[in-house]
């Protein structure tokens, strides 16, 4: 698993936020994973909770298409 990272103000991990501070947010998936796969899944990307609110509505789209969408506003 990835350490938290907002994806919209990636703050370096590990910083004084607490892991409570971050959301791991699940859009949809573009890859079916073997059983027993161990990993980060492509489609989780962690928030801050100042910015989990700007994905809601969008996690029906893949992770790349919603956060393209975060960054064109």
């Amino acid at each position: 698993m990835m350490p938290p990272m907002c994806a919209v103000c990636p703050a370096a991990p590990h910083s004084a936020g607490k892991f409570t501070d971050f959301v791991l947010v699940h859009f949809r998936e573009t890859v079916t994973y073997p059983e027993g796969w161990v990993g980060h899944p492509e489609n989780a990307v962690w928030f801050c909770a100042g910015h989990a609110s700007v994905v809601e509505g969008l996690t029906d789209l893949t992770a790349d298409e919603a956060l393209e969408r975060i960054r064109q506003g």
